[in-house]
């Protein structure tokens, strides 16, 4: 039942090169699955166990293809063309080496000059015979023709006879025919002329990229009309744009907004006009991670609101980049094809939330699941040294020896070691700076420094238990009063006692808890309470019906009260009511019962001992007080040093308990037989009060 020792503190260590899922087999044989099927998945576990580092870590180094995303104009609209890696670059330079033939000295060559003078003379000919004509008939009528800013014209005295007039319009209308042909045949000869040039080229395009086909004829019918036109061309209508290219295929996206994952148009204005081109589209993250990986922290994709949309990009195996405002002219894009492969990364409570949706799973099928805990032997200690030195930590093995034992203190076990490596990082990091390489005295320093940091709280307590603001007593006996244990959860939990006092009468209620009533307790605070009340039915069923009212509370207790571990604490201060039996006053009690009288383990035994530890040391050791703790719960004892020798030295004791009746025993100083008498005798005597038969007092 006495604790003797409750040693438990890692042997110093050398470190060893750790592999980098050292205690997370689980996590790498999901994560492998997830590269053999090409499946989407999350990674999922608490901060501080580097998941996302150990993923791109796991990633760094593996061959992606690297396939070339290139966007297409055609018309009002461009799509997507993936090419294999340097394709997509070829292919922009063979379109700009395209643009480069097509310059205004294309049409100043001698034989495109000589063939359009003959074109120009042979029409230049056959409309000065028109007007050679209608000025010899107009001449004859007595009228001259003239040339105007506006047409031709004839002059003349009198009225312009009707058949002159007639012909007049038409030969107006011939020579205009004859200046239109003249253009016509220019402008074929220019596109002629072009097309002989760049149709072997874009031929030749055509044969290397045949998925560019339907882009390169438009491009080249664009540039001959322009050369038929003698229109200036607008390359940055008819350019493509290479959007992936070469570089790495694992990208992690810490800012997942809508327009930095699927990408998006810009757009300027000209001339008032609100105008884009392929010129001003961004890449999205899901673009440039193409046949690769894209890493993703899962809270941030639900904060800024791209989760919905990442679905259907998932669901439909298309990127769709965000498009500008309605007024703004430019092309329409076409969605481009999804090739990377996505992996969430985010704490149990994100990814809980997604789990809830269906879709979620069936987009995301591999879950890639992080222990915060790993056994604790010799090889995860050293592998944990390993890993602090290839951070740049210096170690020795008293140094390691420590951090193992904060890394068990967290996990709350002596056979476990925390897995969070990255908050045992930052530890280490801050022992270096008290000694290098970090020793077993910078890494206790280092915790002393992290302690203060958050001590006020527990300072301001301590120092009004000193005062005697908060009643509590650690010598003698009383009545219907035990110290139970509690532990203030925050950043930094701390286990502290609190006085549980119940007072017992007859009556009908059974047990009355006191902070429940006034909606301070919590439903397991109530199922506990519950429990206590099966246990005395069953303990004391020959009696019938229990004729009793007892009231229990939490003194000095203001906030809200959860969880089951002052069970056996709220029993025994009933027992003790009941009786009027004294209980020890220098022992603190924790621990959940059954109905039945069993001791459960609670959690955060290792706080709540060390609390009433410094309760005693603040009020004066005795060497009696001591802690009466479940017997399941030794192996979560991780007690700091100077606790471990007080109970070595008997200075301070633990007792470990297994059944109800061992605790009665040691905070009533009786067997337990006796006092459970001595409770039957009073709910009696309660009894026949209830009832009328007997006399108070």
């Amino acid at each position: 039942m006495r604790v003797a020792s409750v040693r438990w503190f890692t042997p110093p260590t050398r470190p060893r090169p750790a592999p980098l899922f050292f205690g997370q087999e689980r996590a790498l044989r999901a994560l492998e699955a997830a590269f053999l099927h090409r499946g989407h998945g999350y990674l999922v576990g608490p901060s501080g166990l580097g998941k996302r580092a150990r993923l791109l870590a796991f990633l760094e180094g593996r061959a992606f293809p690297k396939e070339e995303l290139v966007y297409l104009p055609l018309g009002e609209e461009a799509f997507p063309l993936l090419l294999p890696e340097g394709e997509g670059r070829a292919l922009v330079e063979g379109v700009e080496a395209l643009f480069a033939e097509f310059t205004p000295g294309l049409f100043r060559e001698k034989g495109f000059l000589y063939a359009k003078n003959l074109v120009e003379s042979r029409h230049e000919r056959e409309a000065e015979a028109l007007l050679q004509a209608l000025a010899q008939e107009a001449k004859a009528h007595g009228f001259a023709l003239a040339e105007e800013e506006g047409g031709f014209t004839l002059t003349g005295q009198g009225p312009l006879p009707p058949e002159l007039s007639a012909k007049l319009e038409e030969t107006v209308l011939a020579y205009v025919e004859v200046r239109q042909r003249a253009q016509a045949e220019v402008a074929a000869l220019r596109r002629s002329f072009a097309e002989r040039l760049l149709q072997p080229k874009v031929e030749g395009l055509k044969a290397r990229f045949p998925e560019a086909a339907r882009y390169l004829d438009w491009l080249l019918e664009s540039l001959l009309r322009a050369a038929a036109l003698e229109e200036e061309v607008e390359g940055e209508a008819l350019l493509p744009r290479l959007l992936v290219e070469g570089g790495t295929r694992v990208v992690y996206e810490p800012n997942p907004t809508p327009e930095r994952l699927f990408g998006h148009l810009e757009y300027e204005v000209r001339e008032g006009v609100l105008t884009t081109h392929l010129g001003l589209l961004r890449p999205g993250a899901l673009m440039r991670a193409a046949g690769g990986v894209l890493v993703l922290e899962a809270h941030r994709v639900l904060e800024l609101g791209s989760y919905p949309l990442l679905k259907r990009s998932l669901a439909t195996g298309e990127i769709e980049p965000l498009a500008p405002r309605p007024e703004v002219r430019g092309p329409r894009l076409q969605p481009a094809p999804l090739k990377a492969q996505v992996f969430l990364v985010g704490p149990p409570e994100v990814i809980a939330l997604l789990e809830e949706d269906e879709e979620f799973l069936e987009l995301f099928p591999f879950r890639v699941e992080f222990n915060p805990e790993m056994p604790y032997t010799e090889a995860h200690v050293a592998h944990l040294g390993g890993f602090l030195e290839a951070q740049g930590v210096r170690l020795l093995p008293e140094g390691l020896a420590a951090l193992a034992d904060e890394a068990r203190r967290m996990a709350g076990h002596r056979e476990r070691l925390d897995a969070r490596i990255y908050r045992l990082l930052d530890l280490a990091r801050e022992a270096a700076r008290y000694q290098n390489p970090v020793g077993r005295e910078g890494v206790e320093q280092a915790l002393k420094a992290r302690e203060d940091r958050f001590a006020l709280e527990q300072e301001l307590f301590l120092k009004d238990v000193e005062e005697g603001v908060v009643a509590l007593e650690v010598t003698g006996e009383r009545v219907g009063e035990v110290n139970g244990l509690v532990v203030l959860e925050g950043p930094a939990p701390t286990g502290r006692p609190v006085r549980i006092t119940a007072q017992a009468g007859p009556g009908r209620e059974g047990i009355l808890s006191i902070d429940r009533e006034v909606g301070l307790g919590g439903q397991v605070f109530h199922k506990a309470v519950l429990t206590l009340a099966g246990y005395l039915r069953g303990t004391y069923a020959q009696l019938g019906a229990l004729s009793a009212t007892v009231s229990l509370v939490f003194e000095q207790s203001y906030g809200s009260l959860e969880g089951d571990s002052a069970g056996l604490a709220e029993l025994l201060a009933v027992l003790s009511a009941i009786s009027g039996l004294p209980l020890r006053q220098d022992l603190a009690v924790t621990g959940a019962i059954d109905q039945t009288g069993r001791v459960l383990a609670v959690g955060r035994v290792t706080e709540k001992v060390e609390g009433f530890f410094r309760v005693c040391q603040t009020l004066g050791l005795t060497g009696t007080q001591g802690v009466v703790l479940p017997k399941a719960n030794l192996p979560h004892l991780t007690l700091r040093r100077e606790v471990v020798e007080a109970v070595e030295e008997g200075v301070f004791h633990l007792y470990a308990v297994e059944e109800v009746d061992e605790a009665v025993e040691l905070l009533f100083g009786r067997r337990a037989y006796w006092v459970h008498e001595k409770v039957r005798e009073a709910l009696e005597h309660f009894q026949k009060l209830e009832n009328g038969d007997g006399e108070k007092g």
